[in-house]
C-alpha cells in the first residue's frame, strides 16, 4: 500500500515537473520573439512548445485567416492592427519584460492554414475569426479569455487593446508608437492642392454639379442601402466577419435560424444584392424608355419597329435580372429564418 502511494506521489512529481519543463521561459520565448520578427507565427509543431506549460508570460493570441480565398476582412484589417501593438512594445521591452521587470508580454498568432495550424484552431474550438486571446502565467493554454474586439477600426481599436492589457496586466509603459505614412501624408497633400485649384478654376462647373439632384439622390440611396444592410449592427455589436466549422474545414457566411445575429459578411452580401434590385428598378423605370425614345428618332416604320423590339428585350432582361436577384434575397432570408416556406428559386447553398 505504500510502496503504491509512493509510486503515485513520485508519478505526480514527474508529471509536474515535466510540465514546468515544458513551459519555455521567458528568455526562450523572447528568442522566439525574435527568431519570428516580434510576432511568434503557431503551428502544429509549435503551439504546445510556446503557448503550453506554466509561463511566467503573459501571451496575447491572435487567430486570424487573413487568406482571399476566405474572405475575412475583418482579419485583413487586424492584421497591421496587430503588428503595430506587438511592435510597439517590443521597441520599448526588446527582452518582453516590463520596466519593473514583473511582468513579460509575448505575441504570437496563427493564420489559418488547414496542414499547418489546423490544430491550433482545433485546440481552441475556434469556429470563427478573427479571435484575440488572452493567456495568464502560470497556466496552461486550456485556461484563457477571450478579448472583445472594439467596433471601431485602426487607431481607435488599438488603443482600446492596449489600454485594456494595461490595466489587466497592471502595466503603465504600454506606448504605441504608430509610424507616419509618408505616402499617404503626400497623395492626401496633392489630392487636397487639385481639389482646392479644380474648384477654383471650375467654380461654376462645382457648383452646378454639387446642386445637382441626380448626384444627391444617388448618394441617399447609397446611405439607406448601407444602414439597411445592417452596418450600423455590425459598427455596434463589433461583430465577426464570417464563421468557421469547429474543425477549420469550411466557412460560414451566414448565422442560421438568427435573426438578432449576423456576421459581418452578410451586410456586405445584402447591400450588393439591394444595390442590384435598386439599378434593375432604375434601369427599368429610366433606362428602357430612354433606349426605346432614341431608337424612335428616325421617321420611319423599320425603326418604330426596331424600338418596340428592344423595349422589349430591355424590359425582360431587367424583369428576370430582379427575379433571380429576389430570389437570392428570399434565399437569404429562408436562411435567417427557418420556417419561412416560400422561395423563387432554388439557389445553392450559401453557408
Amino acid at each position: 500500500m505504500r510502496a503504491s502511494k509512493f509510486l503515485w506521489t513520485l508519478v505526480s512529481m514527474l508529471t509536474f515537473g515535466f510540465r514546468l519543463s515544458a513551459a519555455l521561459s521567458n528568455e526562450k520565448l523572447a528568442a522566439e520573439m525574435v527568431k519570428h520578427k516580434g510576432v511568434i507565427k503557431l503551428n502544429n509543431a509549435n503551439f504546445e512548445k510556446i503557448i503550453g506549460g506554466k509561463r511566467d508570460a503573459y501571451m496575447v493570441v491572435l487567430l486570424t485567416a487573413s487568406s482571399p480565398q476566405i474572405g475575412c476582412s475583418l482579419c485583413v484589417e487586424l492584421e497591421p492592427e496587430f503588428k503595430l501593438i506587438a511592435d510597439s512594445w517590443i521597441k520599448d521591452h526588446p527582452d518582453g519584460l516590463s520596466k519593473d521587470g514583473e511582468n513579460a508580454l509575448f505575441f504570437a498568432k496563427a493564420d489559418f492554414e488547414p496542414k499547418r495550424n489546423n490544430e491550433v484552431f482545433m485546440h481552441f474550438n475556434v469556429n470563427n475569426v478573427p479571435r484575440l486571446l488572452f493567456l495568464t502565467p502560470g497556466e496552461g493554454s486550456e485556461s484563457y479569455n477571450q478579448i472583445n474586439l472594439p467596433g471601431e477600426s485602426g487607431s481607435a481599436r488599438v488603443l482600446a487593446i492596449v489600454q485594456s492589457l494595461s490595466q489587466v496586466i497592471g502595466i503603465n509603459d504600454f506606448r504605441i508608437h504608430e509610424p507616419i505614412s509618408w505616402g499617404s501624408v503626400l497623395i492626401s497633400a496633392v489630392a487636397t492642392m487639385v481639389v482646392t485649384l479644380a474648384a477654383k478654376k471650375y467654380r461654376s462647373e462645382a457648383l452646378r454639379l454639387v446642386k445637382t439632384n441626380a448626384l444627391w439622390a444617388v448618394g441617399v440611396v447609397f446611405i439607406i442601402i448601407l444602414w439597411n444592410a445592417g452596418y450600423m449592427f455590425n459598427t455596434i455589436r463589433g461583430s465577426q466577419f464570417v464563421g468557421m466549422a469547429q474543425d477549420g474545414s469550411m466557412v460560414h457566411y451566414f448565422l442560421e435560424g438568427q435573426q438578432q445575429n449576423q456576421y459581418g459578411v452578410e451586410t456586405q452580401i445584402i447591400t450588393v444584392i439591394y444595390a442590384i434590385l435598386a439599378i434593375n428598378m432604375l434601369c427599368l423605370i429610366k433606362f428602357v424608355p430612354y433606349a426605346k425614345k432614341y431608337y424612335q428618332n428616325e421617321d420611319n416604320k423599320k425603326s418604330s419597329s426596331k424600338a418596340s423590339m428592344i423595349e422589349l428585350v430591355l424590359a425582360l432582361t431587367f424583369s428576370a435580372s430582379i427575379y433571380l436577384v429576389y430570389s437570392a434575397l428570399m434565399g437569404v432570408f429562408r436562411l435567417k429564418s427557418t420556417g419561412y416556406p416560400f422561395k423563387l428559386f432554388k439557389l445553392p447553398s450559401l453557408v
